[in-house]
């Protein structure tokens, strides 16, 4: 019973749902949105009812927007780099960073 038990407990464990970042430019205009559509899984099937935050820091700061889910398993994150630079952004979904990257926000 306890190999079973510990066999099953692995399975869940390693079951982690898969995150994937799509349609997230490397570059975009100061003040313009940038966009990013977020799909969460579990063995191909969507998963909704996750909490998704991007943390974006830049030139002015830090900033936590959290992700609007629009179902299906997708999320999308929308912020506006308000001045030219560098931004750099980590996402966590649920409890696990899913994706970290750096954006540059061409000045006016």
């Amino acid at each position: 019973m306890i190999i079973i038990a510990a066999v099953a407990g692995l399975g869940a464990w390693t079951d982690k749902p898969k995150v994937r970042v799509r349609e997230a430019p490397r570059v975009v205009e100061a003040t313009k949105p940038w966009n990013a559509i977020i799909e969460v899984s579990r063995r191909g099937r969507p998963l909704d009812g996750y909490k998704a935050v991007l943390t974006v820091i830049g030139p002015r700061g830090m900033e936590r927007i959290k992700a609007k889910e629009l179902g299906g398993g997708r999320y999308r994150v929308r912020v506006r780099m308000p001045q030219g630079g560098f931004y750099t952004y980590t996402l966590v979904v649920g409890d696990r960073i899913a994706a970290r990257g750096t954006v540059y926000s061409i000045p006016k």
